[in-house]
């Protein structure tokens, strides 16, 4: 583990530059960084007009010399992302990226996966990369009871990964969702799974820096200058300083 925060879970940083020279350049100035993984979201990059076949490409390019493990997400705009494609072409770009190139891990949203189960399990059965089954809500909370119906639903037989990030503003939606994610992770496990929960924008700080507590596998930061994004994703410097004061107040 070379994050030095601890061994239960990994540091990934995303890309968001929506110029391929850019995003290229991002990615070797992280080289040295203490992050164990990088998100390569290469919606920025189709939303500018970059075809997938350059997309590849780069995927395959930055293989060679990068030391993280590469995670591959089209993140499409009705969950936060930045492109916007149907669910046909959608399955095209992932079947492609999932065929095609070097990287570890693919996010393959969930609401596009159940549009065509049978082809993605199909799909997956190759186990050429670990899926990350993911899905993202900004427009209302759940119950507990929905949140876990959600979850065990995710747990598809060729996913590797169960992600769920939840806009939250409220104490209690918080603590319900973390408390209900607390559970299922234990299934999940049990069903020799992995998971990464994320509660979203400022009351869901809490979620990141003790992603323990949900068994979460991954800690998304922020490579820009702010000490924390809109979403809620810290700096490393800033991960590492209130993982600290959150250590020594459980402590005392």
């Amino acid at each position: 583990m070379r994050n030095n925060v601890d061994k239960k879970f990994e540091l990934c940083y995303p890309i968001m530059e929506s110029d391929i020279t850019l995003y290229v350049d991002k990615i070797t100035s992280l080289e040295k960084d203490k992050n164990d993984l990088i998100e390569l979201r290469i919606d920025y990059l189709l939303n500018e007009g970059v075809k997938i076949d350059e997309i590849i490409k780069m995927i395959n390019y930055v293989s060679t010399f990068s030391n993280k493990k590469l995670i591959v997400t089209i993140r499409t705009d009705r969950e936060g992302g930045k492109y916007n494609l149907d669910e046909k072409k959608y399955y095209d770009y992932i079947e492609r990226i999932y065929l095609e190139t070097k990287a570890e891990y693919l996010d393959v949203e969930y609401k596009m996966y159940m549009c065509s189960e049978e082809k993605y399990e199909n799909l997956f059965n190759n186990k050429l990369k670990r899926i990350i089954l993911s899905i993202h809500i900004f427009d209302k909370r759940l119950s507990k009871k929905e949140y876990e119906k959600l979850f065990l639903n995710m747990l598809k037989p060729n996913i590797d990964i169960v992600k769920c990030a939840v806009y939250l503003t409220l104490k209690k939606e918080l603590f319900d969702y973390m408390m209900t994610a607390r559970k299922v992770s234990k299934i999940i496990k049990n069903a020799g799974k992995e998971c990464i929960f994320i509660a979203m924008g400022e009351m869901g700080r809490l979620s990141r820096l003790w992603p323990e507590f949900t068994n979460s596998k991954v800690v998304f930061l922020t490579t820009n200058s702010e000490k924390v994004s809109k979403i809620g994703q810290f700096t490393y410097e800033n991960f590492v300083k209130y993982r600290k004061l959150l250590e020594k107040n459980t402590k005392n």
